[in-house]
């Protein structure tokens, strides 16, 4: 019996991964994502530090960069596809040693915890297709 307690027991991974995975959606490069993320895992009262600095894998450089780092060791990044190109490219939550060739070097940022409103704001579905349809009028 305690076995299968275990087995449906849910890690603090899996939470965040519930909470954060349904803003990936949004419209926003790393900080917006990373704002995002910090907003949703402040009102949790999940303990997390927001990153800003580097983010390299072989000749590629991107700077400045915004992630997460967890207590775990555990990182949190849904931007870094983005902007690194080709394989072993980490996304969401994992941890930073099963992606050897990426390397993240950075310092603590203090970040505001955004407004419910600015949350909605970046967080609202726009659907580009249907934009793109309509034509401005010359004037």
């Amino acid at each position: 019996m305690e076995t299968s307690l275990r087995s449906n027991k849910v890690t603090q991974s899996q939470i965040i991964k519930q909470l954060l995975d349904p803003y990936d959606f949004s419209q926003t490069e790393c900080d917006g994502m990373t704002r995002i993320c910090h907003t949703v895992l402040t009102n949790h009262g999940i303990e997390h530090h927001p990153m800003i600095g580097v983010l390299t894998q072989h000749h590629q450089h991107i700077e400045p960069h915004l992630w997460i780092d967890l207590p775990s060791g555990e990182r949190i990044d849904y931007r870094a596809k983005m902007w690194l190109k080709g394989e072993g490219i980490p996304h969401g939550i994992f941890h930073p040693q099963d992606f050897p060739d990426v390397i993240y070097t950075g310092q603590p940022i203090e970040l505001d915890v955004l407004s419910p409103t600015l949350l909605e704001i970046l967080t609202l579905r726009f659907d580009w297709e249907k934009f793109q349809q309509y034509e401005i009028p010359n004037a």
